[in-house]
């Protein structure tokens, strides 16, 4: 009763669901607590969750990037050789647009007028898969290449050029198919985007049509040919050039069955029945590398052995030729080079002074131009 006398204007029933209530609340209390505790533990374990994938999406972008080659690699087809060049960086190095190529073959500056495009300046990146020849009957059919080439061109210049210069035209997947005459064969060229071309001289043209199939399917962050998609992982990252290719067995008479051919005429042989990896990238120098992966320990051994005898016997004969006489960036790196076995693998290590990689870069692109670039008449149809 005091509590009616106090406010006389509250019924008692209103009262009493008034105490119900407080008393409610005060036992409620530690339970909302509990509530909002769990609830901070929660958006802390989804923020947790969130870093986590987002560090793991990073993880995978990295490995994918490590595993996958440059999209130029995977369209290729299957070769023997694998040989990819970032020209970008190469150019920015050993200033290659700068270089004056004079009379790199017929019809080239003509080339350079009608297109625009110049491989000095224009090209980025260029990959190229060799078939190499195959004896039957009594002869040996030739070396083939296929090639993609990305960088900056005119798409309805070069389009109108090589419709001038091809002897037929196919459309396939709708892109069109150039068969342009060169010599004694016919190379195909696709344009396969604003800054991609397909080349290859490669009889098949199902050569080409598999190269336009792989460019449909771009997105996929794995393929290639059969020697990208086993030894990529082990070019070192950050490479501006590396090869991979399959060396074929040897012949009863010489354990070499290749050999790899430096300027001024030395050539280093090759173990036969084995796959190299080979690349070149820019630390404070420029460190070359090749890993020979031979059938066994004692194969690696041999090459081994063997290269080492053969680089002390050129330091030898280096040491007693007079000053001036021999090129010094060969001799910079031959005496860089470094020969090591581990296992079944051979492992060469060597420096690259400039000098010497532009002698490497210059002479495959005049070599190259002199190749594909011979049409400075345009075909009868």
């Amino acid at each position: 009763m005091p509590s009616l006398l106090r406010n006389p204007g509250i019924a008692p029933w209103q009262a009493s669901a008034t105490r119900l209530f407080t008393q409610r609340k005060k036992r409620s209390s530690p339970i909302l607590f509990h509530h909002s505790a769990m609830r901070a533990r929660r958006r802390i374990f989804i923020i947790s969750l969130c870093v986590l994938l987002f560090v793991a999406a990073v993880g995978s972008v990295v490995l994918l990037r490590k595993q996958a080659a440059p999209e130029a690699a995977r369209l290729l087809p299957e070769a023997d050789a694998v040989l990819y060049v970032d020209f970008g960086t190469v150019r920015s190095l050993t200033a290659f647009d700068q270089q004056q190529l004079p009379k790199l073959a017929p019809g080239y500056d003509d080339f350079v007028q009608q297109t625009g495009f110049a491989f000095e300046r224009d090209l980025d990146e260029a990959a190229m898969a060799v078939h190499r020849g195959s004896a039957k009957n009594g002869s040996h059919s030739e070396t083939r290449y296929s090639e993609i080439l990305i960088g900056h061109y005119d798409q309805t210049k070069f389009a109108q050029y090589l419709r001038q210069h091809s002897r037929s035209v196919e459309t396939y997947r709708n892109i069109d198919v150039y068969s342009v005459p060169v010599e004694n064969r016919t190379v195909r060229v696709a344009l396969l985007a604003i800054d991609t071309v397909a080349i290859s001289n490669v009889e098949d043209p199902g050569v080409v049509h598999g190269m336009i199939d792989r460019f449909k399917k771009v997105a996929l962050p794995f393929g290639g040919p059969t020697l990208v998609r086993s030894y990529y992982s082990r070019v070192p990252l950050g490479s501006l050039l590396w090869a991979i290719a399959r060396i074929p067995a040897p012949t009863p008479k010489s354990y070499f069955t290749s050999s790899l051919p430096f300027p001024g005429g030395l050539d280093i042989g090759l173990p036969g029945n084995s796959d190299v990896v080979f690349s070149l990238r820019m630390l404070n120098t420029i460190h070359a590398r090749a890993d020979f992966y031979t059938q066994s320990e004692d194969a690696a051994r041999k090459f081994t052995d063997q290269t080492t005898a053969f680089l002390a016997l050129f330091r030898s004969i280096q040491a007693e030729t007079r000053p001036g006489s021999s090129d010094p960036d060969v001799k910079t790196v031959f005496d860089s080079i470094k020969v090591t076995q581990k296992g079944d693998r051979a492992e060469v290590l060597a420096t690259i002074p400039p000098g010497f990689l532009r002698k490497l870069v210059h002479e495959p692109a005049r070599t190259a131009v002199q190749d594909q670039i011979q049409l400075s008449s345009p075909v009868k149809k």
